[in-house]
This record gives structure tokens, C-alpha cells and sequence, in this order.
């Protein structure tokens, strides 16, 4: 490995670290008299531990690529600031010899930052809305996900999509719990003591042995058993795998998925954004000879910077969850942005 991309990645690597810590320690102190009010009211001093520990896995997925663009800025000004630019363009060096270890730092980043967001928020969100729901706002803990409801020698599992619709699967038995009837919907509601089905499929059991199967437009099914209070699963509790399943089974629905679709794409696009971010700190930082100001400037810029890629991000969450942009739109939206900027930036810098 060259001395030169092991000079540049460990310095950027240390500074990334610098700026993730001291980020870490500014959202634990302000997290911590935030939620200071609710001691001896539903949190205690372990609760309020655990809540802090479970924050950071969340914290550190939603601002990597801010943490890489400020650290690789830090980096940047302090090589422009020591000559050391000088002396990498007179030894003859181009762009690349920067932006290769710069990338290199940002993939592990765009690494981490996946799998953090695959294997660990999923749990740690599902734990840190139990605590927020029950001990800090005082509310009883609803049944999530699937549910299964007997009425009679009916069973009916419930599947919640959205707008208080279900997809339902329901088993009819004999006395003696032999099957009679199967009915799958992938949408239906209840009012009023009547299940309203869709595209409803009933299979039954004839005499010779051979499944009898109708399918159905639409399908009443009286019952006085209706689906008990159930959380819609959050796409933050979700990994990739069920995401993907679960936007399935919405669109077989034909119900909107906005929400999953862009928790989907942004499993993807927030890890990119990275590596896009370190370009943009090379296109605003990375100088020829010891001008403080512009380097001070450069550094204000990549904080404003970070901050406007957050606000889009949230912007575009808003927009998707409301259906004014397509969702995976507006989960690479940030990363079109600012990715088209700083390739631009960077290219103009370098004269083309």
C-alpha cells in the first residue's frame, strides 16, 4: 500500500472518529435534558441509560454521511493549511491520489452504516418506541404485527396494511377440528359485525378428495369478532427482507406503500451519500497555499452543507409520506443533489 494513501486514509479515518464522538457526545447531552423531565415519571436512572445506548445505533445510521463530510473537511483544511496540497500537486500527483483514500474511509463508512441500519436499528427502534410509548407518554403497549382470532370454530389471522385494512386468512373447523373452509383476501375491513372482503379466494374439501376453489370479487363474512387494536409495523422496525415482503403484500392490496418503499431505498441511498460526500469536501476544501479564510469558509460551508442534506432528507420523507413525490424519489433525492453539486464543484476546481 503507497505511503501516501496510508498517510491520507489514516488522517481522515482519525478525524471521521473525532467528529462522530464529539457529535455523539452533543446529542447525549442534549437527549439527556430532554428527557431529564421524565425521571421519577416513567423513566428511571437505568431506563434513561438504556434509552441513550439505544439512540446511538439510530443517530449514527441518519448522520454518517454528515460525519464523513465534516471530518474529510476537517482533514482537507488542515492539509491545505500545512502546504501539504502544495507538495502532492509538485510531486506531480493528481485528484485522485487524494480522492482514492477519501473514498476508501467513506466505503467503510457507507459499510458501517449499512449494516447498522440492516441488523441493529431495527431492534434497537423497536425497544426505544416501547420505552417512549410506555414510560415516558403513558400509553398501553398495542399488539403489533400479525394477530390471530377465534370466534367459534373460526380461526382468522390478520395481517395490518393500512387505513385499517387487513389482509385476512381465515380457517373454518368442524367440531372435531377437521378443516371445512379456507378464505384469503389480501384486503379487508370490518364494520359494523361484517368482515368486507376483496378478491377473496375460498378453498374447500370436496367428497372425492380434490380442492374446490372459487374465487371472488367481493365477500361478506359476518362475525362478531373484530380486529383488536394493532400497531402498523414501522418501516424503522423493518429490515430489508421484510420491507420488501411487506411492500409486496400492500401492492397485491392495491394500497399504497410510500413510506416502506422509501425506508427501502434509502437503506441504499443514505450509505452512498458517503462516498458523494467526500468529493463535496474536496470540491470546498481542498486548497493551494495557507488561506485561512477560504478554509474557514470551506468548513462553514460543509457544516451548512450537512445541515441542508439532513433537512432534505426529512423534506423528502414528508413528501413521499404524503404522495407529492414518488418515494424512492425522494429517498435519492439527496444523494442526486448533492452528488450532482459536488462532482460539479470538484470538475470545475480541477478545469474542466
Amino acid at each position: 500500500m503507497p505511503v501516501v494513501f496510508r498517510w491520507i486514509f489514516s488522517g481522515c479515518l482519525s478525524r471521521s472518529l473525532v467528529t462522530m464522538s464529539a457529535l455523539l457526545a452533543i446529542f447525549v447531552i442534549i437527549e439527556s435534558f430532554d428527557k431529564a423531565r421524565y425521571l421519577g415519571h416513567g423513566l428511571d436512572g437505568r431506563l434513561m441509560v438504556e434509552y441513550m445506548l439505544l439512540k446511538i445505533p439510530f443517530m449514527l445510521s441518519e448522520f454518517m454521511p454528515v460525519i464523513m463530510l465534516i471530518g474529510a473537511s476537517l482533514y482537507l483544511i488542515e492539509l491545505s493549511r500545512n502546504q501539504e496540497v502544495v507538495a502532492l500537486r509538485a510531486a506531480g500527483l493528481g485528484i485522485n491520489k487524494v480522492l482514492l483514500p477519501l473514498s476508501s474511509v467513506a466505503l467503510l463508512a457507507a459499510l458501517a452504516s449499512f449494516i447498522i441500519g440492516e441488523w441493529v436499528t431495527p431492534v434497537t427502534n423497536t425497544r426505544l418506541d416501547q420505552i417512549e410509548q410506555v414510560h415516558i407518554q403513558h400509553k398501553k403497549s398495542s399488539q403489533p404485527g400479525v394477530q390471530w382470532l377465534k370466534d367459534g370454530h373460526r380461526f382468522f389471522r390478520l395481517t395490518p396494511l393500512t387505513n385499517h385494512q387487513f389482509a385476512l386468512l381465515m380457517l373454518k373447523t368442524a367440531p372435531d377440528g377437521a378443516w371445512l373452509q379456507r378464505i384469503d383476501s389480501p384486503r379487508a375491513h370490518y364494520s359494523q359485525g361484517v368482515w368486507s372482503l376483496s378478491d377473496a379466494r375460498v378453498s374447500t374439501p370436496s367428497s372425492d378428495q380434490v380442492m374446490h376453489v372459487e374465487k371472488l370479487k367481493n365477500m361478506e363474512v359476518k362475525s362478531a369478532i373484530g380486529p383488536e387494536t394493532a400497531d402498523l409495523p414501522k418501516p424503522g422496525h423493518m429490515d430489508f427482507s421484510e420491507l420488501y415482503h411487506y411492500i409486496n403484500n400492500l401492492k397485491h392490496a392495491g394500497l399504497g406503500a410510500g413510506t416502506y418503499v422509501y425506508a427501502l431505498h434509502r437503506k441504499f441511498s443514505a450509505p452512498l451519500a458517503c462516498l458523494l460526500m467526500v468529493i463535496m469536501a474536496a470540491a470546498l476544501c481542498l486548497h493551494t497555499g495557507n488561506r485561512n479564510s477560504r478554509a474557514s469558509w470551506g468548513l462553514m460551508l460543509s457544516i451548512s452543507l450537512g445541515l441542508v442534506f439532513y433537512v432534505i432528507g426529512n423534506a423528502g420523507y414528508l413528501l413521499a409520506a404524503s404522495n407529492r413525490i414518488p418515494p424512492a424519489f425522494a429517498a435519492w433525492l439527496p444523494s442526486l443533489v448533492f452528488g450532482g453539486t459536488a462532482v460539479f464543484l470538484l470538475l470545475k476546481r480541477e478545469g474542466h
